[in-house]
């Protein structure tokens, strides 16, 4: 029983390093990828198609917190539409991230 533990632990953990470290680092223009919502403090942030929002890896808001992210899109909540968003996409097992997003 234990051993089944510490495996399942392992294989998460690894899945979790694949997400992280298999993107790639974020060119000019990547941006263009990312669309970015806000209204009254409310981030919404999806990625152009064929791309998806990458569930896995670690958005992050600078003027905000992270509400959800699932691979249609990602929510935040803030004071304010300002601010960067660290944004993860992915198409099929082509990965990119981080990509830094202007909050307007």
């Amino acid at each position: 029983m234990r051993v089944s533990k510490v495996l399942g632990s392992l294989v998460a953990c690894g899945a979790a390093l694949v997400a992280m470290f298999a993107t790639t680092e974020s060119r000019a223009g990547d941006e263009e990828l990312v669309n970015v919502s806000c209204s009254n403090g409310n981030v919404t942030v999806t990625a152009k198609a064929p791309w998806h929002t990458n569930d896995k890896a670690p958005w992050k808001w600078d003027k905000g917190e992270k509400v959800s992210v699932d691979e249609h899109a990602a929510k935040f909540k803030g004071a304010k539409c300002e601010g960067t968003v660290k944004a993860f996409i992915c198409n099929g097992d082509q990965c990119k991230g981080p990509i830094a997003v202007k909050v307007k």
